[in-house]
């Protein structure tokens, strides 16, 4: 035998009964495709779940030669890759010394004056006007505000205005001594050099029957706290932000801002100055 032939097995001869020649060939077909499917059986493909990281190319992989896209920044992307937003800018700092605070915590040109930025006794207004010691921007707000909400009806009038720091200390040992209680006194009045009214930029208002909190349950009240942020106001105390502001409710406590500031605010908010000065 040919040595070249001496591993092959030899070709039988197919039976000479009728039908056997296709059997055979059908059989020899048969195991070709069972040893097929026990190939891919035993490897199947990797497919990766939604979400999975991709497995990337070991160093023994030849690399593909069709490039890879380079994905478009989208809102999902990672804040790193995406502009810095107002909500993302660092919170303001009241870096000056006990000495610097005869100048007010200001942020953005808004002066900010509470229990944790007070000012001294050498605070200056930047303005003064009569009757109630506001500057002279506050006061001409004012007066737009009052004659509007006359229009509609609704009498406002100016229960404090302008206080001075010394007046400030007099009016909180007095409501100590009326409240009999220094805590809940110092929930509704400020300590000399952290009142509003002495920056002439606060005012509260009133209708001149009802005073206190039952002042949000009255025209003056309520239409105050739907309109005043058209005239440059905001209510400075809302409701539930005592935790913030420093200071319980008070439906009659608005602060002058400016219409700039105050289109942010709107009608019927409980924003206060803290969260859009981005210090709450």
């Amino acid at each position: 035998m040919n040595p070249r032939y001496r591993d092959r097995v030899p070709l039988q001869p197919f039976p000479t009964r009728p039908g056997a020649r296709t059997l055979g060939f059908r059989l020899a077909v048969a195991a070709a495709v069972l040893a097929l499917a026990g190939c891919s059986a035993a490897a199947p493909a990797v497919v990766p779940s939604p979400g999975s990281p991709t497995p990337s190319p070991t160093s023994t992989t030849k690399p593909v030669s069709t490039p890879t896209a380079t994905p478009s920044p989208s809102s999902s992307a990672s804040p790193r890759n995406t502009p810095p937003s107002a909500s993302a800018s660092p919170r303001p700092r009241d870096t000056r010394s006990v000495s610097e605070r005869s100048e007010a915590f200001t942020i953005d040109g808004i002066p900010l004056v509470s229990k944790r930025h007070p000012i001294n006794a050498r605070y200056q207004r930047s303005s003064v006007t009569s009757p109630h010691g506001l500057t002279r921007q506050a006061q001409a707000a004012l007066s737009k505000l009052i004659a509007a909400a006359r229009t509609k009806g609704v009498r406002l009038l100016v229960r404090s205005g302008y206080r001075s720091y010394a007046l400030q200390a007099q009016i909180l040992a007095s409501k100590i001594r009326e409240y009999g209680s220094e805590a809940l006194a110092r929930r509704y009045n400020a300590a000399p050099g952290r009142s509003e009214h002495q920056t002439g930029l606060a005012v509260d208002l009133w209708d001149g029957v009802t005073w206190g909190v039952g002042i949000r349950n009255t025209r003056a009240g309520k239409w105050l706290w739907a309109n005043a942020w058209r005239y440059g106001f905001i209510l400075r105390y809302p409701n539930g932000k005592e935790k913030i502001t420093g200071y319980a409710f008070e439906p009659w406590h608005y602060r002058w801002v400016g219409t700039a500031a105050s289109r942010d605010f709107g009608p019927n908010t409980s924003k206060t100055l803290e969260e859009y000065l981005r210090l709450a």
